[in-house]
């Protein structure tokens, strides 16, 4: 170890000290003894730095301060007098991570970098922001992130806006987000949890300027901060760092920002609350009933690790009995859970959607007598097993997926370090897995259901009811608001606010000054790595199957991808194709139930995911390889047991019991109900890609397209059933045959020769299959322009075309483009100005071009913005430090670390798309060498793909109809 206990080191005592096995690291607890300020540092190897600070913030309303001020800080401070610092740093930073982040009691500001001069760059800005913030002394910032009121002139109407207003309006236009809000309301009514702190959009216009002030002051102060560091740096250099630059200028103080303990609720608290849905749809199946358990405040990390596991087999496993007493009762479509740790007192919930309002009684006594017997009778001895297994394996992989896996774990340090326990527990499971598996047999998890759901009052049973017109109706009680407030103000205070507005507008469009510019520290050209890196396959046969191999350390765990080319297919068979990804390992095999391969998966691989998708080359949207895979892991002393069941599932799943196909099916379809609409920014691009890409259209017909396709088949299931089964056992035969396959490993020898010892388990049970030429399938292409409607308060607005239909190349600078547009151009136009959560683009290499916006309370404003994109770039003007920036800040793409597993499927993307490593490096060489000559270079190739785009909006049904002239077509979401 560094440091030994009671170390001083510029500022920072040593409290405590430990090496944590699972997560390979040297830790250190510390406390700065001058401002109070807590520390926590994980020394390792790992050159993906990570610094984070957070602040307990803990409000008792739902004026969304404490989101506001994580917008707020980050728009200007004492060193960098910015008006955004946060953007600056996007756009000219290596940054692995770089985001800010509010919880239901706690404020975080994290970054990552692999580069140790941006790393100190960038935790330079972060504690400048949060210590000295513009915020504090300038209102129209708490203006522009917040909320303020908006009036062009004074005959126009008095409408609101502000970044967080709006991103709220549409983080609460889904039910189950209104659900929440309203259950931890009832939960905990006498705690921080009980308010939103994100903002209630009917609340936060009743913040103020000064209270707004005053929570900084209250919480902002080193005293009430959490510091992270973690990674492979100079400790001693970063902590006398912030010593001297910023903790050793304040005092230590007492902050009150500890999180009470909620008094338990005497019995089950019942409550009811509507949510909006648009006029054409339906009511029934509609209803969300779900059950919120508060557990207490001393639950230990074992006990948890354990109630993790138990959610998991009562609920979302595949035979989980609370979940199957559920669905055979009729109570509702879908039933989920969710454990959150991420507070002092834990809450697990259980949730049934597409139900009706009268199922409610129903619901409840079924859960209740459903965990009642499983205490008294016992949990499935090899249900808890199997998932104790997973869980083990989901702990030791550590696969963040291209996120820095120790921000993860500083993030999982907080759930007990908020709350002042020791957070160097909470990255230890080894001897919690350990002692789970020795209690097993010892009904420990029975009596945790005992302890903690049974004899636990603690509970509110909440049922979400839909209503038409609602989101319509509380539009209107708005617009009649600020109607009679505008009405009450006299002529001058309107010209007030009218300039109040002006003013604004003038702030957000105005320039950086080049002095304030060169406040933010950068990194050169310089700095930036030029070697791209050769990640060809191994290519061979076996037995007359294409096997490739990707070689890397995988620390003993085998990654199998096995593809399927899809060219058998007929276009009508595409969405069978992918209904077959929901259902294999989900329904009964030859040998196996559903339930019994569940188990199987849980206790020897590390899971089976199935998916459709085609890879287009990329130079080419219409050139595309249309594939089903299936990706599995397991350790490799288990890879027989992996390709055994996926040899089964493929070869040997029945379709025949069409009660679970039924239950599957309407399981499915409640997901994209409930998902829909978070989900408008993807469905938004790839529904627009199908207008002009053949792949884009391929991709459609398992996005928006799929899920009227599921639609149909749930409505008329019973008449169809017989033709379902037949379709999905005829579309599984043409697929697996062994003509359309070829795998994917990716490991070392021993993962290799693993693999080869069992393919047998696959490759014998498939037939041969006939040999299918290559082809595109003929979805019609061609411009259109469609809104979909649904009852969310936002839209996602989508634009875009083909550029290389009209003869342009892509290049490296386009990506560069894609940085300048998103962070200066769109970030202005659409975010800032506009109120909207976020704007970007997508320029692609096979001619793909997509512009969308995210959260955006316009729609036509926002077309407008997308309009002058071209001349935008054909003015462009920027100093070579500018322009360096964006270079800079497009390469921090290719500094994310990638698992092992990540490198495997990029090094099979490539082969697929035939994008080769000497491509690769002219694109990269075109990006490092960009200029803004460049840059201007490409307004011809934006003004082919604005004169010729398309549109796709989805968002809030009386803002389309408002604008329906710019609509070909209007259409309503699947019912």
């Amino acid at each position: 170890m560094k440091f030994n206990n009671g170390d001083i080191i510029h500022g920072f005592r040593v409290t405590n000290l430990s090496h944590i096995q699972e997560v390979d690291s040297d830790a250190y607890l510390m406390q700065h003894e001058k401002s109070g300020a807590r520390l926590l540092y994980l020394a390792n190897n790992d050159d993906n730095k990570v610094f984070f600070i957070s602040f307990r913030t803990t409000p008792d309303n739902s004026k969304g301060t404490p989101h506001i001020m994580e917008h707020s800080t980050l728009c200007g401070s004492r060193k960098f007098p910015l008006k955004e610092p946060f953007v600056e740093l996007a756009k000219g930073s290596l940054n692995t991570f770089l985001n800010a982040i509010t919880w239901p009691d706690k404020t975080m500001y994290p970054i990552a970098s692999r580069n140790d001069k941006d790393f100190h760059n960038l935790m330079d800005v972060y504690l400048d922001a949060v210590f000295y913030p513009d915020c504090l002394k300038n209102p129209q910032i708490l203006m522009q992130e917040g909320w303020h009121y908006e009036l062009d002139n004074v005959d126009a109407p008095l409408t609101y806006n502000g970044v967080v207003y709006n991103e709220m309006k549409g983080a609460l236009s889904s039910p189950e987000a209104i659900m929440e809000d309203k259950a931890m309301e009832e939960l905990f009514p006498d705690t921080t949890y009980g308010v939103e702190s994100g903002g209630d959009p009917e609340v936060i216009p009743t913040l103020s300027f000064r209270e707004f002030s005053e929570f900084h002051r209250r919480f902002y102060h080193p005293s009430n901060s959490y510091i992270y560091l973690y990674g492979d740096m100079d400790i001693d250099e970063t902590l006398k760092f912030i010593d001297q630059e910023y903790l050793s200028h304040f005092d230590a103080r007492n902050v009150y920002s500890a999180v009470k303990t909620q008094s338990p609720l005497p019995k089950r608290k019942i409550v009811e609350a509507p949510f909006g849905i648009s006029e054409n749809e339906s009511l029934e199946k509609k209803t969300i009933h779900a059950l919120y358990i508060a557990l207490n405040d001393h639950i230990t990390t074992e006990e948890s690790l354990a109630f993790k596991i138990l959610s998991y087999v009562l609920v979302d496993m595949d035979g989980a009995p609370l979940k199957k007493a559920v669905l055979d009762a009729g109570i509702g479509n879908d039933v989920s859970s969710a454990y959150g740790d991420s507070y002092k007192q834990p809450v697990w919930t259980i949730e049934v959607t597409g139900s009706e309002i009268d199922k409610r009684e129903k619901f409840i006594s079924t859960v209740d007598l459903v965990l009642r017997n499983l205490a008294l009778d016992g949990i499935d001895r090899n249900m808890l097993e199997a998932a104790l297994n997973r869980t083990e394996f989901i702990l030791r992989e550590n696969d963040f997926q291209g996120k820095p896996k120790g921000l993860l774990y500083g993030v999982r340090a907080m759930d007990l370090w908020l709350y002042d326990r020791d957070p160097m527990q909470a990255l230890k499971y080894i001897d919690d897995i350990k002692e789970l598996r020795n209690n097993l047999d010892k009904g420990y998890f029975e009596n945790l259901l005992l302890k903690y759901v049974i004899k636990n009052t603690h509970q509110v049973l909440i049922t979400m009811k839909p209503e038409r017109g609602l989101t319509e109706k509380k539009n209107k009680e708005t617009a009649e608001k600020l109607a009679a407030f505008k009405s009450s103000l006299s002529h001058e205070q309107l010209e007030e606010i009218v300039e109040s507005t002006k003013a604004l507008k003038e702030r957000q469009a105005s320039m950086e000054t080049e002095g304030a510019l060169k406040t933010i520290p950068l990194l050169s050209r310089k700095d930036l790595k030029r070697e791209i890196e050769d990640d060809s396959l191994i290519e061979e046969d076996l037995n007359g199957i294409r096997h490739f191999h990707y070689e890397v350390n995988t620390m003993g765990i085998t990654y199998l991808n096995i593809f399927f080319t899809l060219y058998g297919l007929k276009e009508e068979d595409i969405p069978y194709a992918n209904l077959l990804t929901s259902i294999l390992c989900s329904m009964n095999t030859d040998k196996h139930s559903y339930a019994e391969l569940s188990r199987l998966s849980n206790a020897y691989t590390g899971g089976l995911g199935f998916n459709v998708s085609a890879y287009s080359r990329y130079d080419n949207s219409a050139d595309y390889t249309p594939v089903f895979a299936i990706r599995g892991k397991a350790l490799t002393s288990n890879v027989d047991k992996l390709m055994g069941l996926i040899g089964e599932v493929l070869c040997h799943t029945s379709f025949e019991d069409t009660a679970r196909l039924r239950e599957i099916l309407l399981q499915e379809k409640s997901e994209w109900d409930m998902s829909v609409f978070s989900r408008g920014s993807s469905l938004v691009m790839t529904r627009l890609s199908s207008y002009f890409s053949k792949a884009g259209a391929f991709a459609e017909q398992l996005a928006l397209s799929y899920y009227y396709f599921l639609s149909d088949l749930v409505r008329d299931f019973d008449a169809n059933s017989d033709e379902i089964v037949r379709r999905l056992a005829e579309v599984a035969k043409i697929i697996f045959a062994k003509s359309n396959l070829f795998i994917e490993t990716i490991g070392e020898s021993g993962e290799v020769s693993a693999v080869k010892d069992h393919l047998y388990e696959i490759a014998d049970d498939l037939p041969d299959g006939n040999v299918y030429q290559k082809h595109t399938f003929d979805f019609a292409e061609g411009n259109k322009n469609e809104a979909f409607l649904t009852s969310g308060k936002v839209q996602y607005v989508g634009e875009g075309g083909d550029f290389r239909k009209y003869g342009f190349n892509y290049t490296g600078a386009l990506r560069v483009m894609e940085t300048i547009l998103r962070y200066e151009y769109l970030w202005k136009k659409v975010r800032v100005q506009g109120g909207a959560y976020g704007a970007f683009t997508q320029f692609l290499s096979d001619g793909t071009a997509i512009l969308c916006s995210y959260r955006d309370p316009n729609l036509k404003q926002t077309l407008e913005t997308y309009k002058n994109l071209p001349e935008y770039i054909r003015t462009l003007e920027l100093s070579d430090r500018e322009m360096t920036k964006y270079v800079i800040g497009t390469m921090a793409a290719d500094e994310i670390q990638l698992t092992p597993s990540m490198k495997g499927e990029r090094a099979m993307l490539h082969y697929l798309n035939g994008n080769s490593v000497e491509n690769r490096r002219k694109v990269n060489d075109e990006i490092v060498n960009c200029t803004v000559e460049d840059i201007r270079k490409l307004a011809p190739l934006l003004q082919s793909v604005i004169d010729h785009s398309s549109i796709c909006v989805m968002g809030n049904e009386e803002k389309i109809h408002q604008d329906a002239d710019v609509f070909d077509k209007i259409l309503s979401l699947p019912d």
